[in-house]
């Protein structure tokens, strides 16, 4: 574990340790009792340290406020201490002891509003995958197409650029549209319409998995939902729950819309080979 070992630390030690020493001759030290499972302990006040058998240690000082996983307990005259190196203790009443899931929550807490409040958005261009700072990959979360997520800072974790969306939680930048968090409102607010041109326009039916027979008329718009592309490079827009018609038949109301195209290589297939 690593301290600080500074000259000033040694002195402040050492200024203690004579108090420390006094109340612990003749020493009566039990034997370690329960072990504290994921408590933390923050220093508050004085930093210095015994070992097993209650003697200060002058070399070496916990800094204030720095924060230390506990390990068990026991008793010198009457005090607890906890363990928090091999041959290192700390008495009780020199930290604010927590749990590590409430300090894990406290981080979480003070990042996410950090980031709520960077003015920075990214808008998901597709189902876009989560991973760790080591760029494992977290099962089971992913950020769906089109939501918008508060961003933090910008890092590489293997070769690559990630932007961070909470604790130890990262997303590719390839796959966001990044911009303020003002532009994303707005942005949001504004649905994507297509006007429809070179029309009328075929509506393919995913129930029926072909064209339907039902025609769109040149001119007429429609609210645009998902947006995919398949294996032979043909766009579809989303007009209804079962319906679609081609890109090339839709003028769509805002440039930047088709960063959302997903794609989906088996999509309508059978009517674009």
């Amino acid at each position: 574990m690593k301290k600080r070992k500074v000259l000033i630390g040694s002195a402040l030690a050492l200024l203690i340790a004579p108090t420390v020493l006094s109340n612990l001759s003749p020493q009566t030290v039990s034997a370690a009792d329960t072990t504290e499972v994921s408590l933390v302990g923050t220093v508050n006040g004085s930093g210095v340290l015994v070992d097993d058998q209650g003697q200060a240690i002058t070399s070496t000082f916990l800094p204030n406020n720095s924060a230390w996983k506990l390990g068990s307990t026991k008793q010198i005259n009457g005090v607890t201490y906890y363990q928090v190196g091999a041959n290192e203790w700390i008495a009780a009443n020199n930290l604010n002891i927590t749990s590590q899931q409430a300090q894990t929550q406290a981080q979480d807490t003070t990042y996410n509003n950090q980031i709520a409040n960077s003015g920075q958005t990214g808008v998901a261009k597709w189902n876009a995958a989560v991973v760790n700072s080591q760029g494992q990959t977290i099962t089971g979360v992913t950020l769906p197409t089109g939501s918008s997520w508060n961003i933090g800072s910008t890092v590489t974790i293997n070769g690559s650029s990630y932007v961070q969306i909470a604790t130890d939680e990262y997303v590719a930048t390839s796959d966001l549209t990044i911009g303020s968090t003002a532009a994303a409102t707005e942005q949001a607010e504004q649905p994507v319409v297509g006007t429809i041109v070179n029309g009328p326009a075929n509506v393919y039916d995913t129930s029926m998995d072909s064209f339907s027979g039902r025609q769109l008329q040149d001119g007429s718009q429609w609210k645009v939902g998902q947006m995919v592309q398949n294996k032979y490079g043909y766009t579809f827009y989303q007009v209804s729950n079962n319906e679609w018609t081609q890109s090339s038949n839709m003028q769509l109301n805002q440039a930047d819309a088709q960063n959302n195209v997903q794609s989906e290589p088996e999509f309508a297939t059978s009517v674009t080979q």
